[in-house]
Parts: C-alpha cells; structure tokens; sequence
C-alpha cells in the first residue's frame, strides 16, 4: 500500500537525517484519539524495531470541553487495550480554569495538556513525549506569526525535535496521515471543535490556506524548504549576535555604546534583544534610537534602558 509506505518512509527519513528519537528511549505519545494520533501511534508501532525503542505508551488528557470528550476518553482507553499498551489518563475542568484566571482558552488548555504530559514522563521514567504534529501544524504555525508580525525565530515555526518533544510525523502531510489510517483501516474520533471557525487557527485552516493552496499546490512542501532556508540563516546570525554580545558587554548591566554603533541593524536588534529581553519591535527601536543619543526607553513595569555617556545599562526601580 503506497499511502501506508510513503508516511512510514517519511518517518525513517527524519529518524536517518535528524536522530530525533535516541537508541533505547521509553516513548509516552500525547494520544487525542484523533487520526493524526491514532496514525503516529500505529506508525511508531509498526516502526518500534527500526528506532529501537524500549518502550511505547499513551497519554490522554480530557479538556473536558466538549460533550464528547467523555466518549474521546474511552476510546482512548479501548484502542490502548486492544494494543495492550499502557495509557495514563488526566482531565482538568480546562474552561473554569481559564475563566478564573482570565486566559486565553486555547492557551490554558495547551499549559495544562503539557503539565500533565510531563508529570507522567516524570513520574513513569519515560525519555521523550511523541505528538503527532505534522506538516500542516508547521505551515499554520507559519502563518499564525507572519500575521501576528515575527521577526526568523517566528517563520521558523517549530522543530522536529525540541527539548523534549519529539514529532515523527514533522514531514508529513494531513493527507498522507489521513491516507495512512485509512489504508490500515484504522478507527479515530473527530473533535468537533476543530471545524469551530471561532478559533483563529481553523480559520486559517479551513479558510486560507485552502485559497493559498489554489495559487501553490505544493505550499507544505515550499514551506518546509523556506523553513530550513530560514532556520540555517538564524543559526548564522545567532552566532554572529553572540560574539557582537560579548564584545559589547561591559557589565552585566550594561553595553558599550560604540561597539553596538557599528554593527549592522539586524544584528543591533540581536544583540540588544538577547541582552535586554526585550521581544517588541517598537521597544527595540527605541533602545536602538539611544545608541546615537542620550534618553531612556521605557520597557515598562519600572523597567528601563538608559544610555550614560560610553554605556547603555538596564535599569529597575526598587
């Protein structure tokens, strides 16, 4: 079967050039019962000889957001019975939590998955968490920062191995997944909340990108070489930032003005970002519009940079 062979080889080749998942390692998938899950669960099964793993289990976190999500569980806990693999369940009432905190909804319910994920890797020993991530995540991912205004470490998305995390299913298509389950005749649960157009990232899924799609067949693909394109270009001046940084750093406080003035801009804002903290385009021009006369640049919170004759310092009130 073509569309089972091309994901699992999509998967080896990743393994082969990125080593994401170590010799050996104990593997607790974040397991939704969704077919991105269900796949990447099946594929790593299938594939647990090639990376050698000693160990594959699951983990479901019930939101508890939905009416189904009760249903979502016992799914998860049958498909894992009827692998006979081990899985570890949690629930947290995700949409009190976030009213009284005043959060965002999304952004709580991503904390609190990933709060329960690592206590289970912690407490059963596991080495890595799998999420079934995939190609098309990569691209709205994209796309969230490019509106939203980032500067290459936005572009860039995320990577297939981070910390960790680990995603197999990186080079993957939503197809190519979808193609997958159902050429092994798998059986998932849908979230209906996925089609909820309410949420910033189905409107780009299902609004968007289809429009791009239309002008570029293959966006996932040019995404994913504008995106290594990007990410050996970030390195480079990552590295460049950090020998600018030290020899600017007069103290840990403070810059030399002159060492900074004859940097390029681009890497002025590395550099001053790194040292400061500070993620706001805005702020960074502000503190950059110091290096050519004196003042100060307001960061908030009685936080402020300050520019002293030769030195530009970080200051706090007391």
């Amino acid at each position: 079967m073509k569309e089972k062979s091309r994901l699992i080889r999509k998967i080896i080749r990743l393994q082969r050039e990125e080593g994401i998942i170590p010799r050996g390692a104990r593997l607790l998938v974040a397991f939704s019962g969704g077919v991105d899950s269900v796949t990447l669960t099946v594929a790593l099964l299938e594939l647990k000889d090639f990376l050698r793993l000693k160990d594959i289990a699951l983990a479901h976190f019930n939101h508890k957001l939905r009416p189904t999500s009760d249903r979502d569980e016992e799914f998860c806990k049958n498909f894992a019975e009827e692998r006979n693999l081990k899985i570890f369940v949690g629930s947290k009432e995700v949409a009190k939590i976030a009213k009284e905190r005043g959060t965002n909804l999304e952004e709580t319910a991503r904390e609190l998955r990933y709060r329960f994920l690592r206590s289970v890797k912690e407490e059963e020993g596991f080495d890595l968490i799998a999420t079934a991530h995939h190609l098309n995540d990569l691209v709205e991912t994209v796309l969230i920062w490019l509106t939203r205004g980032a500067g290459l470490e936005g572009l860039i998305g995320f990577d297939p191995k981070e910390n960790d995390i680990v995603r197999p299913l990186y080079r993957a298509t939503r197809k190519e997944i979808e193609d997958f389950a159902k050429a092994c005749g798998l059986r998932w649960v849908e979230d209906e909340s996925n089609r909820d157009q309410s949420f910033y990232r189905n409107r780009l899924r299902h609004t968007v990108i289809p429009i791009l799609k239309e002008v570029n067949p293959n966006l996932e693909e040019t995404v994913l070489r504008m995106r290594t394109v990007l990410k050996e270009e970030h390195l480079y001046m990552k590295g460049l930032a950090l020998k600018a940084l030290e020899k600017a750093k007069a103290s840990e406080e403070c810059l030399w003005v002159e060492e900074l003035k004859g940097l390029h801009p681009a890497l002025q804002r590395r550099v001053l970002k790194d040292f400061f903290g500070v993620e706001n385009f805005s702020k960074l021009e502000q503190i950059r519009k110091l290096l050519e006369k004196g003042g100060r640049a307001e960061l908030g919170g009685g936080i402020r940079v300050v520019r002293k004759g030769k030195l530009l310092c970080l200051k706090k009130d007391r």
